[in-house]
């Protein structure tokens, strides 16, 4: 019978494999082969499979192994004694028959077995497996493909332990890692360490010797050898990655006593770029680990900083040639790797008193900053890049950048920083740089997103070393930048315009006025951090160098937009700089207000009018930065300031929004100053703006619908429509614009501009305010002024955003003229263009509007970005209010009103507003609402808002679902609009989740020491534990809260899901067994929550957190009643009673709530409601190597991702002139 069995299961395998087999009967074969692993004989049949007599074809071995493999995940705690014997002396004997034809696949499969029966039984009862060091000894001595499978054991047994979060580890962790601390370290090691020893984990050794030293002799052997071969490679390279992972919990003293650290060193030399590769690896985790002994630190750390340690190093890296025309890219790996090793040994030469291991004397810090130099200045930008934060840490630690070693690198920093300051993005020509480039990148937001972050770096490091060295600095750019402009190299004279951006040297002369900007912000830096006797002596040098400075960049006449932007910001950076009101700092003033008025060319292509429309609008911005830099001193000359802006506005030269940006900088100079008349200028320049908000034409167009619409102008673009014989089927788009329609649109288009005061508003209310301290003089001088005007035009701010969401929503089109309501839904069509989602390029994209722009649809694009626009600027006006501490939260019911307002009807917003709407208005009321107001504004407002959320996230991810997987879309413009509508959800789902987040403070992990904080804070401030506190303790906001956060976690977006795990596992502690509604919603939904996310393979990067929070529910509540007893009966249909109670004795049985995750996650595992993955383990392993790979690749865009990411969490909080606020309130230290 055993044999009928063997042979159709190699049948139905041999069927799956083959490619001219039917579907219906691999389908068939695939059911039988399922249904077997559930017979009670599969371990045996397993074994009859997986054994070599007789020879087998691999995937029938490998599928034996399975069988072994699901009989242990899932049935080894039921066996009894005497069948869990069997079943490990089976994968034994299997082990011991390995053969040097062997495929890989199946010795990682052994491998596997061997150590998921070790985590089970490996030293876990008296007689029980406490053999198996001996066992792996036998198979170190039987042959060279035993003794590889040995180390292929070891290294599996090791991750699993120390490395991964495996939960059956976990859940016998203090005894595993003590068995495999025994068996590692040689004998004497521990009789020096431990004066007693647990006995019965001493008897699980063999022998004295332990493997570190068994590794290390054989590892020394193969490179005597000189690594000739393939196996003498192979078995090199398995011990450098069984090392790998046991050098950072390994005692140190036996990895001196193992000479490890000369065996890799010499790896490191040898002629073999996979051996160097595992080399580095090794050396980088021995380098970083932590040392607690003097002696231990010394012999590893102290020995590499000696100077032959640093010239070893060296040469090394110096051995290391990469051809960029002719790549090897393991090559390039190994530079990598040893680049980032090299920069990791930087963390030893901390002199603070946390670090409590100190380097020799004799240690060659000249020779190591020579090698992290020489790292910097490599031609690959990703291999410079890896060094560039150690150096911006060197040179802001006193007792370090002091050190005379660090000083004498200073001028060639500075002088690497001016040649990296290029936008290499836009270099045309093949440069060595730029064709690393290529290579390091699939696209270009990743090479815009990785040079963005490259040149924060660079122009760091340059503010720094200016800061160091500031006449020098200065001298040696001055010198630069009057040779490069006034060569040929250049332009032939400092008065002739610029080339076209094209032209190489418009990259050069954007990278001067780059480095001229970090070295004035790096002079400002010097002179509030040096204080020595001497400053004033310095400053006598250094001042009439910045106004000659100051005087050369003047005397340039810059024509090109872009650079003459760059040349006013940099101009602007002198301001702080200047001793007094000098007339330098003048012709400054003029020199921006110039720009800000630069003229538009006639008949100049659209492109160039946006590029001087760019210019106007930074310039704006750096005219107000000039405000905030040296506002007493524009006050002495206020009455000209105002009469000269005056002239300007007068001109009619300006849009609306330069005519705000113009009047905000005279408001900033008159409010930031000590002036004695600051009321009166507020006044002067307030009123009139918000004395429009309640004039009678923009009451009654906010009143009602019929009049908002006819006030933005329906009703003329309605009879101009009936004029042009226009119908609900007419295509606007194929239908031209005439001239009675350009007279009438540009009519609309500057009647738009000036309808609603809600730019201007929110434009004062921030520049005045803006990162001034709540407790100041200043600020409070200010709330008086604002506060009596904000309040009585908050209703018409509300009324505004009510209005232009019943715009948008569709039910209130019904009693419109079928042209008219055509247009509108036209009106209220929004569009995108997004990299990787967009199926045009952007250049077709800004094509398609442009001739857009030239037929009717143009008013209804015109219209529908006026009213977006508009609600944008309500939204950032109303977060502006709410830094008018009580302004908003005091008005009696205005928590109800301003979610009326906000949401009052959804049916139009769309996931873009919802967005915005969240992350503009929504997290700012939270985070602001003054602590003594939360009682009387957060019941109005929490429970409504949380509530709608959760509706809107749950309707939207329903739908989405139901549409099924984008990939089954066929249309090429649906499967675009299908992607864009995923996108927009995911981005509204990840603002709502910060929202969360909000409420309830930083996410920290826990289980760990101290907790880690996963958004870099440190600790919980006070304003952050209140506003957790008052979510927590008050039962209508926790539900809704709470109903919300469970269904984010569901949702299929990892990192939604994972963030709502963490502030899960967070607040359940916090709030169990505290309100019995609470506890009954924890079993009731958010248990079947957790089971629903643990069994599904799409979250499993959410299984760790999702665990810990149903393990930390059942365990805590079991203790209250039976509930949860009957809720996973109830989920896991057909689980037993005696299956829970046995569950609850195991959770007894151990300590740490690790260990009880790991007991239930072994209880889900048996009853498979937890996935183990196509092929369980090995293919986690498999992943895990893949990962490892793919990290190689993707180590280059590190920098873009970690950028991406955090650009994802702000990116809502920087659009329209947010970029501009940021520029004008940076912090650098």
């Amino acid at each position: 019978m055993e044999s009928e069995e063997l042979r159709r299961i190699s049948e139905a395998l041999l069927t799956i494999h083959n490619a001219k087999v039917s579907n219906g009967d691999r389908r068939q074969a695939q059911e039988f082969l399922d249904a077997i692993k559930a017979e009670d004989e599969a371990p045996l049949w397993g074994y009859r499979l997986a054994i070599h007599d007789p020879p087998r074809p691999d995937q029938i071995r490998h599928f034996g192994l399975s069988l072994l493999y699901h009989a242990i995940m899932h049935q080894y705690p039921t066996y009894d004694f005497s069948k869990q014997v069997a079943l490990r002396n089976w994968v034994v004997e299997l082990a011991t028959a390995i053969s040097p034809n062997d495929a890989y696949y199946l010795k990682e499969k052994l491998a596997a077995l061997w150590v998921a029966v070790a985590k089970r039984s490996w030293g876990a009862k008296p007689g029980e497996w406490n053999d198996m060091d001996e066992e792996l000894v036998r198979l170190w001595n039987l042959s060279p493909s035993a003794r590889d499978l040995s180390i292929s054991i070891l290294r599996t047994l090791f991750e699993d332990v120390f490395i991964l979060d495996d939960p059956l580890a976990g859940k016998r962790s203090s005894a595993l890692s003590a068995q495999c601390i025994e068996i590692l370290t040689d004998e004497n090691i521990l009789l020096n360490m431990y004066q007693t020893r647990d006995e019965a984990i001493r008897r699980l050794r063999f022998g004295c010797e332990g493997w570190l030293v068994r590794w290390s002799r054989l590892l020394g052997e193969c490179l005597d050898r000189g690594v000739v071969d393939t196996e003498t490679e192979g078995f090199a390279i398995k011990v450098l990655q069984g090392l790998k992972t046991c050098l950072v919990w390994a005692f140190p003293s036996a990895i001196r006593e193992a000479e490890l650290l000369n065996r890799i060193s010499q790896a490191l030399t040898i002629n073999n770029v996979k051996v160097r590769i595992w080399a580095t690896d090794c050396l980088h985790i021995l380098f970083t680990r932590t040392f607690s002994d003097d002696d231990d630190f010394r012999a590893v750390i102290g020995a590499v900083f000696l100077p032959a340690g640093i010239a070893t190093l060296s040469q090394v890296f110096a051995s290391i040639k990469i051809e960029v025309d002719d790549l090897d890219e393991d090559s390039y790996i190994l530079l990598k790797k040893m680049v980032e090793m090299i920069v990791g040994l930087g963390e030893y030469l901390s002199v603070s008193d946390g670090n409590k291991n100190c380097l020799p004397p004799e240690a060659d810090l000249k020779g190591y900053l020579e090698l992290v130099l020489a790292t910097t200045q490599h031609e690959s930008l990703i291999i410079s890049g890896l060094s560039l934060q150690f150096w911006c840490s060197i040179l802001r630690v006193e007792e370090l950048a002091s050190r005379q070693e660090v000083a004498d690198l200073l001028p060639r920093l500075l002088e690497l920083t001016a040649h990296r300051s290029i936008r290499y993005e836009r270099v045309e020509t093949h440069t060595v740089t730029k064709k690393f480039l290529d290579i390091d990148f699939d696209s270009m937001p990743e090479v815009h997103a990785f040079l963005g972050n490259y040149r924060r770096f660079i122009d760091d490091i340059a503010r720094l070393v200016v800061c160091r060295m500031p006449v020098d600095s200065m001298l040696w750019l001055d010198m630069r930048l009057d040779k490069f402009f006034s060569s040929w190299h250049g332009w032939h004279s400092n008065g002739s315009p610029v080339a076209l951006q094209k032209d190489p040297l418009f990259l050069v002369a954007y990278a001067q006025f780059s480095m001229v900007d970090a070295a004035l912000r790096g002079i400002s830096r010097w002179k509030g951090w040096y204080q020595e006797p001497d400053k004033n002596i310095i400053l006598l040098s250094l001042n009439p160098i910045i106004e000659r400075f100051c005087d050369r960049m003047l005397s340039m006449n810059v024509t090109d937009p872009v650079l003459l932007r760059k040349q006013i910001q940099t101009l602007v950076q002198f301001a702080p700089l200047m001793t007094d009101v000098s007339q330098t700092m003048f012709r400054v003033l003029e020199r921006v207000l110039q720009a800000c008025t630069f003229e538009y060319q006639p008949n100049i292509p659209d492109e160039d009018v946006e590029l001087i429309r760019d210019l106007r609008n930074k310039c704006s911005t750096e005219l107000n930065r000039l405000a905030y830099l040296m506002p007493n001193a524009l006050m002495q000359i206020y009455p000209d300031l105002e009469r000269i802006i005056n002239e300007i506005i007068g001109s009619h030269r300006l849009s609306d929004h330069e005519v705000v940006s113009f009047l905000s900088f005279l408001l900033v100079v008159s409010q930031r100053s000590d002036a004695s008349n600051k009321a009166e200028c507020f006044a002067k320049i307030v009123d009139p703006v918000l004395n429009s908000w309640t004039d009678e034409a923009t009451m009654k167009g906010l009143s009602q619908l019929p009049w908002f619409m006819e006030r933005v102008g329906i009703v003329e673009i309605a009879k101009y429509f009936r004029d042009r014989g226009v119908d609900a089927n007419t295509d606007l788009l194929a239908t031209p614009m005439d001239d009675t329609g350009r007279l009438l649109k540009t009519r609309l288009k500057d009647q738009w501009a000036a309808l609603f005061p809600i730019r201007a508003t929110r434009i004062f209310i921030q520049y005045t305010i803006e990162k001034l301290d709540h407790s100041s003089e200043e600020f409070q001088n200010l709330l008086s002024l604002w506060k009596p005007r904000v309040q009585p035009i908050l209703p018409h701010i509300l009324q505004l955003l009510a209005q232009i969401e019943a715009y948008n929503n569709p039910e209130n089109w019904e009693d419109l003229p079928l042209e008219v309501r055509s247009f509108v839904r036209d009106s209220c069509a929004e569009r995108f263009w997004q990299v990787g989602i967009s199926l045009q390029s952007r250049d077709e994209f800004v094509e398609d509007n442009v001739k857009a722009a030239q037929t009717l649809r143009d008013f209804a694009d015109s219209l529908g970005h006026m009213l977006r626009y508009t609600r944008e600027y309500a939204f950032l006006a109303l977060g502006s209010i709410t830094q008018l501490e009580s302004t908003l939260y005091e008005i009696p019911a205005i928590g109800t009103a301003l979610w009326r307002a906000l949401a009052g009807q959804p049916q139009g917003i769309t996931l873009h507003a919802w967005k915005h709407l969240v992350a503009f208005v929504v997290r700012p009321v939270v985070r602001n609402c003054p602590p003594e107001l939360r009682e009387v504004f957060f019941p109005d407002f929490l429970p409504a808002m949380l509530t709608q959320l959760e509706g809107v996230i749950g309707a939207r991810w329903d739908e989405l679902m139901r549409r099924g997987l984008i990939g089954q879309v066929e249309e090429d413009d649906v499967l675009s609009d299908e992607m864009m509508d995923e996108y927009l959800l995911r981005q509204f789902s990840n603002v709502v989740d910060r929202l969360l987040i909000d409420l309830v403070g930083p996410l920290t992990v826990t289980g760990t020491p101290g907790g880690i904080d996963v958004n870099g804070n440190d600790k919980l401030d006070s304003s952050s534990v209140d506003l957790r506190t008052y979510v927590l303790t008050h039962p209508v906001v926790l539900g809704p809260f709470l109903t919300l956060c469970t269904r984010l976690f569901m949702v299929r977006d990892t990192r939604c899901s994972y963030s709502c795990a963490l502030i899960l596992r967070q607040i359940v502690p916090l709030m169990i067994g505290q309100y019995a509604e609470v506890d009954d919603y924890l079993c009731d939904v958010v248990m079947p929550a957790c089971l629903t996310v643990l069994a599904d393979v799409y979250f499993a990067d959410v299984a760790g957190e999702a665990s810990y929070v149903l393990t930390m529910i059942y365990t805590v509540l079991r203790g209250k009643y039976d509930r949860p007893f009957r809720k996973m009966q109830q989920v896991l249909s057909g689980v037993a009673s005696d299956d829970i109670i046995a569950l609850e004795r195991e959770f007894a049985s151990v300590k740490t709530l690790r260990q009880q995750r790991g007991v239930m996650l072994e209880f889900l595992t048996l009853l498979k409601a937890v996935p183990d993955g196509p092929e369980g383990e090995v293919a986690r392993r498999i992943a895990k190597v893949r990962k490892e790979r793919e990290k190689e690749g993707k180590n280059r865009q590190a920098w873009a991702v970690t950028r991406k990411v955090a650009e994802q969490h702000e990116a809502v909080d920087n659009v329209l002139e947010e970029g501009g606020l940021t520029n004008l309130f940076g912090n650098e230290d």
